[in-house]
């Protein structure tokens, strides 16, 4: 290859990348706008350092990218966070630009008995505006929830929360993704919304799936209900909790 001077540092190199300071050996070149867009997806997407690599593995094997995530194994990985960031820009986009008009829509609410008419609507109503105008909550929720309960069914492991959050980053990101793809798809192909069902469906049953494959230690029975159980604890904390004490210190009754 070509020995280049770098305009950054003054270094010599003969790679597609500085030696001394990493800048990419197209800066030597004219600006052109083209560039500009290339280092903007790059930088923000990941594109070139194994973000799709990444998204694939994430579906055909899930648990042995987690496991080699937590073990070291991280280089060819598009980072956690910057990888939950982009499922959530994802998700984002087509909010602002396809709102699916059916997860705006009031839905069924469970009713509990023990609670008041006056608790149970102001509930339903909390509920209802997590899940369309404060999705980022109901987002971190799951994240965080999921973690902290896995750390305790899984104690005998030996996995920390950062490694199991870290893990989930990967696995949320991925399930969202796979939800968003499934709503355009079936709208492309039918012309209807997807049911509110089906899209909890798709998302549970990837963090399922991709749960069980990262806790392959254990016997497969007793692996399902860990993950059964921690999927029930976040439940009660995002449909009952969250929303009770939400609807106790702000009612709000329609």
């Amino acid at each position: 290859m070509k020995n280049s001077i770098c305009k950054n540092c003054n270094n010599q190199f003969s790679d597609s990348y500085c030696s001394n300071c990493g800048q990419r050996v197209i800066a030597n070149k004219r600006l052109k706008f083209k560039d500009i867009v290339n280092d903007f997806v790059d930088n923000a997407f990941n594109i070139h350092k194994g973000l799709f690599y990444t998204f694939w593995n994430l579906i055909i094997k899930p648990g042995i990218v987690g496991r080699a995530f937590v073990s070291g194994q991280r280089k060819r990985f598009t980072n956690p966070v910057r990888y939950l960031i982009i499922a959530v820009a994802i998700q984002a986009f087509m909010d602002y630009w396809f709102l699916n008009p059916e997860l705006t829509e009031q839905p069924d609410f469970i009713s509990f008995p023990f609670l008041s008419e006056n608790v149970n609507n102001s509930m339903a109503n909390w509920n209802h505006i997590l899940a369309t105008q404060y999705s980022l909550i109901h987002n971190l929720s799951m994240i965080l929830i999921y973690p902290a309960a896995f750390l305790v069914l899984f104690k005998k492991l030996k996995y920390n929360f950062t490694e199991l959050l870290t893990v989930n980053f990967y696995y949320f990101s991925t399930g969202l993704i796979l939800t968003l793809f499934a709503i355009t798809v079936f709208y492309g192909i039918t012309g209807n919304n997807i049911p509110v069902p089906v899209i909890i469906l798709v998302t549970m049953s990837y963090v399922i799936w991709s749960n069980m494959s990262f806790f392959n230690n254990e016997k497969f029975l007793k692996r399902l209900l860990k993950v059964l159980t921690a999927m029930l604890f976040f439940i009660l904390f995002r449909v009952f909790f969250m929303v009770y004490i939400l609807s106790v210190l702000f009612p709000i009754n329609q």
